[in-house]
């Protein structure tokens, strides 16, 4: 089994993208993270529906299973909402034990870097767990970080 695997939680398809590159770059498995309540396709309307969630602290159940004790190293990925993780990120440190694990995040975002989000990861995972994380807007980025 793999050391390493990429967890990844996507909307536009950008974190996708970045979260496939990492596997590939790594050899690494992948797999999506996916809400049991479906987010909205229409902008707008997710725009609303995620500023609810973090103004309300809703951690969103997540319908995806995944046994990590096979891995040392988590990449965990998702986009910037609001200068910040989305709320499924809570919900993955409500519900996966990291113990003995490196977590390595990585975000996208227009506007934001993993700068913006690194606060809030300390605040939600054990420091002992939580490596350097990236930007991976370009597959440079991403080339960059692993070299």
């Amino acid at each position: 089994m793999a050391n390493n695997i990429v967890l990844y939680f996507s909307r536009s398809g950008n974190t996708k993208k970045a979260a496939e590159y990492i596997s590939k770059k790594l050899g690494a498995d992948l797999v999506e993270l996916k809400t049991k309540m479906a987010y909205p396709d229409d902008y707008d309307t997710l725009v609303k529906v995620a500023e609810k969630q973090i103004n309300d602290d809703e951690h969103p159940e997540i319908a995806t299973e995944v046994d990590l004790s096979g891995y040392d190293t988590v990449y965990l990925g998702f986009p910037t909402w609001y200068q910040q993780p989305p709320m499924i990120v809570h919900s993955f440190f409500d519900q996966f034990d990291l113990t003995g694990k490196n977590l390595v995040p990585f975000v996208t975002s227009v506007s934001s870097t993993i700068a913006d989000s690194t606060s809030y990861l300390k605040k939600m995972c054990d420091s002992d767990v939580l490596r350097e994380g990236f930007t991976a807007n370009s597959f440079s980025d991403i080339d960059d970080f692993l070299k």
